[in-house]
């Protein structure tokens, strides 16, 4: 009875991290495909080099501190490139489209972060070195998403003085 008990806990905690690891993969892919969806071409260049900055930075710091896991199988637990990838697309969101679009992606990577942690692949502080890798990228990279609908530009060329008014209607 409790070698079966085991089995189907060791099964389900498989099945978290496995959709932990998809989940660190598929929430930037879907980022990036919603903002060409949408058009957003300049959000999908912002994306994708805060993605990049994150992802280099995260294996270059891998590298030069080797930290060991905590299951023993390596030196390369600090900081975490599985919650890297998931706050990169959680802290674009909300850099670029505000904190209330994004609170849904920060759970889903606070997900995996806990997955990571709960297979002995990390510790809390690699995924809190994860948060804080993605969320400088993303604050350096990435522009908010302009909410004006009027802009009012001052004109002067040395004969000529004037207001230039461009205004989005929707």
């Amino acid at each position: 009875m409790c070698v079966a008990s085991f089995g189907a806990l060791q099964a389900e905690a498989d099945t978290e991290r496995e959709i932990g690891d998809v989940l660190s993969y598929a929430m930037p892919a879907a980022v990036l495909g919603y903002e060409l969806y949408r058009g957003d071409k300049e959000g999908a260049l912002q994306f994708t080099t805060s993605f990049a900055a994150t992802t280099l930075a995260t294996e270059v710091l891998k590298r030069t501190t080797k930290v060991e896991r905590p299951d023993r199988t390596n030196d390369l637990s600090f900081p975490s490139g599985h919650a890297a990838r998931a706050f990169s697309a959680a802290s674009y969101i909300h850099r670029r489209h505000g904190w209330e679009y994004a609170l849904p992606a920060y759970a889903l990577a606070t997900y995996v972060g806990q997955t990571r942690v709960q297979a002995k692949r990390h510790r809390w502080g690699d995924i809190a070195g994860a948060v804080a890798v993605s969320t400088l990228a993303t604050w350096w990279l990435v522009d908010p998403k302009s909410k004006k609908t009027v802009a009012i530009t001052p004109l002067y060329d040395g004969e000529f003085a004037g207001l230039m008014v461009a205004a989005r209607f929707r």
